[in-house]
């Protein structure tokens, strides 16, 4: 085809624009029934609009004209204004190629329809959900609750207790300090709070989830500063108890947390490293000098005791460094989990009225609600309820004449109780859809929650370790060994590049019990504080 001017460009993107505001109108004006509905079309009108910015984006670079094309083009059709032998000569050149080419006239731009549902197949917008969520209308934290629960020192707790603490903003309260001083801890809220948000960005696709996210964060650095976080006005000396650099020098043993040792002027924080370091040689100096006579850094009478004191106290500031970053990051995740779930009020309230509700159903109401979230029609139900009645004669006629014959014609999987399971079972399971994994020698796996679940199991882990690589997080849904050879080199060049630029991080421990990475170590020792 010819070549398209820029001015073509131009009316061409803006054409594009106003098509899309004009569907995204449309769709913003179409009612929606269902709660279904109302998300897709709030997930549609959110790709109309990633649309519509590139449009306009697309047309504020056109504008600009870095490159002085539209300007060219504008010099090249008016001439300098002295005729427009430019112009008609481009009209001629346009005329004589669509002559040439009678059919070559680009097609108009429009904007596809949305796709009609299928029913009982999933579309994208019910992919982002799992069952229990029943298409964004509920919160499924069966998953947190559970590692909540497991937490050493959390008492355990129901889901719905569960569920009303977290409502109630009393659960991050009821964990003790030792619970929140361990790793385990700050993975669960870092978890859930990236749940939480990726629960908001799939049911309100029209709302600026980050700007509540960096508000609140924001919000966090201002009353940190002022000591105002609730929960950690002391920015943690709570938790992790009082460092040595934030005690008086000759503040008495009694009055600091740990273990305080009079001759050292430390305070070691178990009574295991404290019994370890009076074997110690500066233990036993300091020791003898205080026995002497005064304390250790009187008995020194030299450049010896100031020495001793600036270890002590870099160590000490060094170690609070570190207690402070752990609290803050704690508590901002605490302060972020706080804003998601007062975001979140009115679903935590729906979730815990629909467990309650749950919990109060006969076996034949589960089953019909079952059919229902299913997506499967009256007669499709009637037709695999009679399909199920015959099988289920079928096999107590069997079970008369011969008690190890099953009729199972469907081929469907058996049950806990050595029959087949209901046929609304295994659609709603997806149990018709087989996955296969390379590393477990091609084996095939029905449904998408036994193949999740296969990562965790010995036959995925024992074909990993036949492959040499771990069975970790990284390598979860990678199912090819091509794949997972070329993503265990990819993160160990990504390693080396990381340990050549943060430097070594091997911990070291001192003779006092005190772990450093190799590289503060090595500094330390260099400046003679340890």
């Amino acid at each position: 085809m010819a070549d398209t001017s820029p001015l073509e460009a131009h009316r061409a993107t803006h054409e594009e624009a106003e098509r899309l505001e004009s569907a995204l109108v449309d769709t913003l004006l179409a009612a929606g029934s269902t709660h279904r509905e109302a998300l897709r079309r709030a997930h549609r009108a959110s790709s109309l609009l990633d649309a519509l910015t590139a449009r306009h984006a697309a047309l504020a670079a056109l504008y600009a004209d870095a490159d002085g094309v539209r300007r060219a083009e504008l010099a090249r059709i008016d001439d300098g204004g002295a005729d427009l032998g430019g112009f008609y000569e481009r009209l001629a050149a346009l005329r004589a190629y669509h002559a040439k080419y009678p059919g070559a006239a680009p097609d108009a731009f429009s904007v596809p329809p949305p796709p009609a549902p299928v029913p009982g197949v999933l579309d994208e917008v019910d992919r982002l959900f799992s069952g229990e969520e029943a298409g964004g209308r509920f919160l499924d934290l069966a998953t947190h609750h559970t590692r909540f629960i497991n937490l050493k020192g959390v008492r355990r707790m129901p889901y719905l207790r569960f569920l009303a603490e977290l409502a109630a903003a009393s659960s991050a309260a009821s964990v003790p300090h030792e619970t929140k001083r361990s790793e385990s801890y700050k993975k669960y809220l870092d978890d859930l709070n990236l749940y939480l948000l990726s629960f908001l960005r799939n049911t309100r696709p029209l709302a600026d989830v980050d700007y509540l996210e960096l508000s609140a964060l924001a919000d966090f650095e201002e009353t940190w500063e002022q000591r105002a976080v609730p929960g950690w006005e002391d920015w943690g000396e709570s938790v992790w108890g009082k460092s040595a650099a934030a005690a008086p020098a000759g503040e008495e043993s009694g009055a600091k947390e740990g273990v305080w040792c009079e001759a050292c002027k430390r305070t070691f924080a178990k009574q295991t490293v404290y019994d370890g370091h009076l074997s110690g040689a500066k233990h036993q100096k300091a020791a003898a000098r205080l026995a002497a006579g005064g304390s250790s850094a009187a008995a020194s009478g030299s450049g010896g005791a100031s020495t001793s004191e600036a270890q002590s106290s870099a160590a000490a500031e060094l170690e609070a460094a570190k207690r402070l970053a752990r609290s803050k990051a704690l508590a901002r995740a605490e302060v972020l989990l706080a804003a998601l779930r007062q975001e979140l009020a009115e679903v935590l309230s729906e979730t815990r009225a629909n467990v309650e509700r749950k919990a109060a159903l006969t076996d034949k109401e589960r089953q019909a609600e079952a059919l229902a979230a299913a997506g499967l029609d009256g007669d499709a139900a009637g037709a695999n309820e009679a399909r199920d009645d015959e099988a289920r004669g079928a096999a107590a006629d069997d079970d008369d004449d011969d008690d190890e014959r099953i009729y199972n014609p469907l081929k469907l999987p058996l049950g806990w109780d050595g029959k087949p399971i209901p046929y609304w079972l295994y659609k709603l399971h997806g149990l018709g859809v087989e996955y296969r994994c390379e590393i477990c020698s091609d084996f095939v796996y029905q449904g998408r929650k036994n193949f999740e679940r296969h990562f965790s199991e010995s036959r995925h882990a024992f074909g990993m370790r036949a492959l040499g690589l771990p069975n970790t997080k990284h390598f979860h849904e990678i199912t090819k060994i091509e794949d997972a050879l070329a993503l265990a080199e990819k993160l160990k060049r990504q390693g080396k590049q990381v340990a050549e630029a943060e430097g070594d991080a091997e911990e070291v421990e001192d003779e006092h019990g005190n772990t450093y990475t190799k590289k503060t170590y090595e500094l330390l020792k260099r400046q003679g504080i340890i």
